[in-house]
C-alpha cells in the first residue's frame, strides 16, 4: 500500500486504527457500566443508532475524565466556552501537540518496522524448531503460574477454547454460570484444565451493586474509566461477573479474553505492568525485574549509538566516581556520561525507556514526573521529581566541574551540560523540557543529529 499510495497509505492506517480503538474503548466502558447499572432481566433489544448514540456518550464520558485529568496538572487552563452552535469547548493544545504526534510518529515507526521484516523472497521458509522457546524463561512461567493459579498452557490456550465454545454456541459472546464454565473446559480434550476454577475467578470482573459502589479496600482510581491498566477493568479481568452470586453469572467474550491474556503477557515480559495490576508477589517481582532490565538495556543502547558516533562514553556511573570525592547518595547515579569529540563538554544523560503516553491522563502524570518541580505530600515532606533529581546532579558536577579531570582526563574544566533521552515520544519532546536548564528531551533515533 505504501508502494500504491505514499504517504496516504500512513495517514488512513492511522485514522483506521484510531477508529478501531474508539470503538473497542467505547464497546468495553458500555459493558463496564452495564454489569453495574443494566438490569439483570427484560430489557429492551437496542436499535444500532441507539448504539451509536450510546457509544458516543461513553466516548464523551472517558474524554471528559480524561480532560478533568489535564486541568489537575495544570497543562490546561480550567476555561470552557459554548460555540454559538451549542458544543463545549475546551482547550485541545496537549492533543494537537503532543498526543497526536506522538501516537503518528509511534505509528509510522511500526509501518516502517513492518515494511522492513516483510519477506517477500522467501514466503514459504518453514520456522526454526526453536523460534520463540527462549521467551518462555522458568522464571516467566512461575511468575504466570503464580498469579493464574493454572499452566501456562492453560492460560494462553484459553482464548482459543473459548472461542471454539462460541463457535458451537453460534454466539460472539454468551452468559454461562462460572462453574459450568469451568465443567465445559473440563469436559474437553483439547485444553489442559487443572487448576481452571482459580483461573476463571482471577479473570472475573466482580460485580458491583451500582457505579458509585467502591468496594472496602479500592479507590476510586481502581474504576475511573479515563485511566488504562486499571487492576478492576476488562483489559485485566475480562469475564464480566453479572451478579453477585458465589457462583457468578459471567459473560464471555473470547475476543474480551484473547485481549487481555496477550496484553497481561506482554506487560508481564516488558515490565510495563507493574504493583496494583497484579495481585501475586510473584508476577509483581518478575515484572519490576524486567522492567528494570530494559531500562539497562537501554541505557547499554544509548551509551552503544554515542560510541559509534565517535564519543567517549560511560554508563550507571555514580558521581562519586566521577568525581573522584564522597557524594549525598541521594543525588543518585548517573545513566550515561558521554564527552563531545571536542573533550570541552561533558553530557550528563538521563536515557529513560518510558512508555509512550496514550492518553491525557498518562500525559499528565508523566509531566508530574518530568517537570523539574518539588513534589509536597500532605504531610508537608518535599521530594524532588525525576526532572528535578537530573538536574540537580547536573548542577552538582558543574559546581565541582574541576574534579572532572581527573578521571575522565580532561586537559580543563569542562562545560557540563544535562540530556533525557528518550525511546518513545514523550510530552517533555513536546514543550516545557527545552525551557528547563538541562532538561532537553531527545529521542534515540534523532541521536546522530544531534550537536555533541
Amino acid at each position: 500500500m505504501r508502494a500504491i499510495r505514499g504517504m496516504a497509505a500512513d495517514s488512513s492506517a492511522f485514522k483506521r486504527q484510531n477508529a478501531m480503538n474508539g470503538i473497542q474503548r467505547a464497546a468495553k466502558t458500555v459493558c463496564e457500566i452495564a454489569a453495574c447499572e443494566a438490569a439483570s432481566t427484560g430489557g429492551l433489544v437496542p436499535h444500532q443508532e441507539d448504539l451509536d448514540e450510546l457509544f458516543a456518550l461513553a466516548i464523551l464520558l472517558v474524554s471528559t475524565g480524561q480532560h478533568f485529568a489535564l486541568l489537575s496538572a495544570g497543562l490546561h487552563e480550567p476555561t470552557l466556552r459554548i460555540s454559538p452552535a451549542g458544543d463545549l469547548l475546551s482547550d485541545q493544545s496537549v492533543q494537537t501537540n503532543v498526543l497526536r504526534p506522538s501516537a503518528e510518529l509511534v505509528n509510522r515507526r511500526l509501518l516502517d518496522e513492518a515494511a522492513e521484516s516483510y519477506e517477500r523472497r522467501r514466503p514459504h521458509e518453514e520456522p526454526q524448531a526453536n523460534a520463540g522457546l527462549s521467551a518462555w524463561s522458568p522464571d516467566l512461567r512461575a511468575a504466570i503460574e503464580a498469579e493464574y493459579q493454572t499452566s501456562v498452557d492453560a492460560f494462553i490456550n484459553l482464548q482459543y477454547v473459548l472461542a471454539r465454545l462460541a463457535e458451537a454456541r453460534r454466539e460472539g459472546a454468551f452468559p454461562i454460570r462460572r462453574d459450568e464454565l469451568a465443567e465445559a473446559l473440563k469436559a474437553r480434550d483439547d485444553f489442559p484444565s487443572a487448576g481452571i476454577e482459580a483461573l476463571l475467578q482471577r479473570l472475573t470482573l466482580p460485580h458491583r451493586p451500582n457505579w458509585v459502589d467502591i468496594p472496602k479496600g479500592r479507590s476510586e482510581a481502581d474504576f475511573n474509566l479515563s485511566r488504562f491498566d486499571r487492576p478492576y477493568s476488562l483489559i485485566n479481568r475480562p469475564l464480566i461477573a453479572l451478579d453477585d452470586d458465589v457462583n457468578p453469572l459471567v459473560l464471555v467474550a473470547p475476543g474480551l479474553v484473547a485481549d487481555a491474556c496477550m496484553y497481561s503477557l506482554i506487560g508481564l515480559k516488558e515490565g510495563t505492568l507493574n504493583n496494583a495490576y497484579w495481585i501475586s508477589d510473584e508476577a509483581r517481582a518478575f515484572a519490576g525485574a524486567q522492567g528494570h532490565t530494559m531500562g539497562e538495556e537501554f541505557e547499554d543502547d544509548v551509551g552503544e549509538r554515542l560510541r559509534k558516533l565517535g564519543l567517549q562514553t560511560w554508563t550507571r556511573r555514580a558521581l562519586s566516581w566521577a568525581l573522584n570525592m564522597k557524594v549525598d547518595p541521594s543525588f543518585g547515579n548517573i545513566d550515561v556520561l558521554a564527552v563531545s569529540h571536542d573533550k570541552r563538554r561533558l553530557l550528563v544523560i538521563e536515557a529513560k525507556n518510558l512508555r509512550l503516553c496514550r492518553t491525557e491522563t498518562e500525559i499528565a502524570s508523566r509531566m508530574s514526573e518530568y517537570r523539574g518541580r518539588v513534589h509536597r505530600d500532605k504531610k508537608g515532606r518535599e521530594t524532588p521529581d525525576k526532572m528535578l533529581r537530573h538536574i540537580r546532579r547536573v548542577e552538582f558536577m558543574r559546581a565541582h566541574a574541576s574534579r572532572l579531570c581527573s578521571r575522565l582526563e580532561f586537559d580543563a574544566p569542562p562545560e557540563v551540560k544535562g540530556l533525557l533521552v528518550v525511546d518513545a515520544p514523550q510530552p517533555m519532546n513536546f514543550f516545557a523540557a527545552d525551557q528547563l536548564p538541562d532538561g532537553q528531551a531527545l529521542m534515540l533515533d534523532a541521536i546522530a543529529q544531534f550537536q555533541f
